[in-house]
This record gives C-alpha cells, sequence and structure tokens, in this order.
C-alpha cells in the first residue's frame, strides 16, 4: 500500500494514501473551519448575509428558481450548448451591494459549481470585467425565459 507524510504542518507522521491526517491531527479541518466561521460571524454584515442563506425564504425561493429554469446551467447552456445541472443559484447582483434584490428572480442565475466559481473569479479581476460578466449574464437570463418560460419572461 502506498504511504505519505500527514498533511499538518510539520507532523513526520506516515499515513495511507488518501487519508491527509494522521489520528492527531485528523479533526483539523474541522476545527479550522469552526474557527474560521466563528470570525466570520463577528462581522454583522456578514452573519446577516449567511442569516438570509440559511433562511426559509431562501429555501423557497431557491427551488422556484431551480423549477422555473428547469434546473440547468443557463451560462452553460448558453456558451456550449451543453446541459448541465445548475447546483447554485447565484445573485447576479451580489448581496452584498444590492440587498434588496436577494428575493429578486430577475437577479438570480442557475449555474454548475464550476462556472459559479468562473464567474467570481471574473468578478474579482476588476469592476469593468464584474460589470461586464453581470450584463451577460441578465442577456443569458433574459433569453432563457423568452424561450422556455411560457409567460415570455420575468
Amino acid at each position: 500500500m502506498i504511504k505519505k507524510l500527514c498533511s499538518y504542518p510539520g507532523c513526520h507522521k506516515v499515513v495511507e494514501a488518501g487519508v491527509k491526517y494522521c489520528s492527531k491531527h485528523r479533526d483539523t479541518d474541522r476545527k479550522k473551519y469552526r474557527e474560521y466561521k466563528q470570525q466570520r460571524m463577528k462581522d454583522e454584515e456578514e452573519a446577516r448575509r449567511q442569516q438570509f442563506y440559511n433562511s426559509k425564504a431562501w429555501e423557497l425561493f431557491r427551488a422556484a428558481r431551480a423549477a422555473e429554469q428547469l434546473g440547468i446551467d443557463i451560462y452553460e447552456y448558453y456558451t456550449t450548448g451543453r446541459i448541465v445541472e445548475a447546483e447554485n443559484y447565484h445573485h447576479i447582483q451580489e448581496i452584498t451591494e444590492a440587498w434588496g434584490r436577494r428575493l429578486d428572480a430577475a437577479n438570480v442565475i442557475g449555474l454548475s459549481e464550476a462556472n459559479h466559481r468562473r464567474i467570481h473569479k471574473e468578478y474579482d479581476r476588476s469592476y469593468k470585467a464584474k460589470r461586464k460578466m453581470q450584463m451577460i449574464l441578465y442577456a443569458m437570463l433574459e433569453r432563457f425565459y423568452r424561450e422556455f418560460v411560457l409567460d415570455g419572461g420575468l
């Protein structure tokens, strides 16, 4: 069986390949995440945002968008023609910028995890790149509703 060193910095214990940490450091990721989450929740705006994403209102809204958007990644469909499952429902204009649009159907688009990361990477490039991507996403969403939703759009 192939072996490797424990992934904990400075630890020299040997573990099986495919195992991240030795028994001493097994809970490292869980502890780090718990500390990270506690630190984030000290910020009032972040706490409010997380509370929203854990709310019944978001859960129901998200389910309605998934049904309406046929559960597909709209960005993938219009860029490659492939039908891929949407795992995330992304606020085109982020709720940190537009809290009032958090439950606006015209501001939420279904994306795969890969495309969600790709779009956020584009958002992080520059203000201009972000605005350009937002316009692309709004146009795709509008086109999707025009082509596939019976009432003809948002």
